[in-house]
């Protein structure tokens, strides 16, 4: 059986802030979760569909507004940190360039910084 899911990671460096992942999967509900009667709001995930498994631009930014940037804002906020956060990045596709534009404006304080191509395995500790 050839079944496909892409699964998006987000920590930060000292890893006590984990971001609920993202988990893309073919379709809205797994079969084992029809058969059994889970709920996906019950999930540690934020489960998506898209028809190729794939991250999309527009999953991705609904990600970082729905559930990173909300994540962030209260682990700075309960941390008494500079409301200060830096995404960091590869080339994927579905890694918008101009993603600031796209971020709401209670989560502008997160900026965003895009390695340089074939880096990522170098640089990014999740690719690692």
């Amino acid at each position: 059986m050839k079944d496909r899911f892409t699964i998006e990671l987000c920590a930060n460096a000292s890893g006590d802030c984990k971001v609920k992942p993202l988990l893309v999967y073919h379709s809205n509900t797994h079969r084992a979760f029809k058969t059994h009667k889970v709920p996906k709001k019950n999930l540690n995930v934020s489960w998506r569909a898209n028809g190729k498994a794939w991250v999309t631009r527009q999953l991705f930014i609904e990600w970082i507004n729905i559930c990173l940037g909300r994540i962030v804002k209260k682990y700075l906020e309960e941390k008494r940190l500079p409301m200060k956060g830096l995404l960091v990045l590869d080339n994927a596709p579905a890694h918008p360039l101009a993603l600031d534009k796209d971020i709401v404006a209670q989560y502008s304080f997160i900026k965003a910084l895009y390695l340089p191509p074939n880096a990522t395995p170098l640089l990014q500790p999740m690719d690692q």
